[in-house]
């Protein structure tokens, strides 16, 4: 696939930025910490190419800012988290500053990726590491040069491959008649389009499954938005809130069950100067 193809196939996937403030900010309230497994492997493979050791990182998408602390755990100088969803970043606010660390360790943006202006923040080559970790901001390629260019160092991003969630599927199929695939071939289009440019991106693929108690009120929200076009009325709200009861032990949480497979990759930046591309 030659690098015009690539560029459409990785920017199938448009970006609306009001729809996706309000859909993050409904999540904010019910978003889970990620489970360790996952940030164990993320960071553990990252650290096979690099130290973090005071450096300066930039978290594009940094949701509630549970990488942001476990950068700092890992001995991260300073941390920048740019995110869409006001209330992500109150969560992100928190997390940090419940762990005790101050402002000189971390800078927290309330914006989307594309409305940041690298020379105007003087974040040209500015951090040795630009992470982004399952954000909408990949599916541009625009974006994705932004992330290259803001790195004297490395680029790290991750990507679900396939996801299956048979709670969630069942669910979808009662409404639309079909169970509902996830699966992403963007991460191995993005590893595509970086080979074409000429770096020399590395890629781990994991899987995890796991068993999860999760709540009510928060199945509604995340499900409500996967399973409806937009956010359900309120009568597609009971019924989902009603089918949630049905396969829950105690009215207050759902087990369920969810499997993953993941890609991580890991980009040395240094030696192509993005503005290039």
């Amino acid at each position: 696939m030659n690098i015009d193809d690539l560029i459409k196939q990785v920017e199938q996937k448009q970006n609306d930025l009001v729809e996706l403030r309000e859909r993050w900010n409904r999540r904010a309230a019910g978003f889970p910490a990620l489970p360790d497994e996952k940030q164990e492997n993320s960071f553990a493979f990252l650290q096979e190419f690099m130290s973090l050791q005071d450096i300066q990182m930039l978290d594009v998408g940094c949701g509630s800012g549970r990488y942001l602390l476990l950068a700092l755990e890992a001995g991260v100088k300073k941390v920048v988290g740019v995110e869409i969803a006001d209330k992500m970043l109150q969560k992100a606010e928190q997390t940090l500053t419940a762990s005790s660390w101050k402002p000189a360790n971390y800078e927290l943006v309330r914006s989307s990726w594309e409305e940041i202006d690298l020379a105007e923040r003087a974040w040209v080559r500015q951090f040795d590491l630009v992470m982004a970790l399952k954000t909408p901001a990949l599916n541009s390629v625009t974006n994705v040069k932004k992330m290259l260019a803001a790195s004297r160092h490395a680029f790290f991003f991750s990507n679900h491959l396939q996801r299956r969630e048979p709670l969630f599927q069942e669910l979808y199929a009662k409404v639309h008649g079909y169970e509902k695939a996830f699966g992403n071939e963007h991460a191995h289009l993005l590893t595509e389009l970086l080979q074409a440019w000429g770096y020399k991106p590395a890629t781990h693929i994991f899987e995890i499954s796991e068993v999860r108690d999760e709540p009510i009120a928060d199945l509604l929200i995340r499900y409500g938005d996967w399973i409806f076009k937009d956010f359900p009325t309120a009568a597609e709200k009971d019924w989902l809130r009603q089918e949630l009861l049905e396969v829950s032990a105690d009215g207050e949480t759902v087990r369920h069950t969810a499997a993953t497979t993941e890609a991580l990759t890991f980009v040395d930046v240094r030696g192509i100067d993005p503005a290039s591309l």
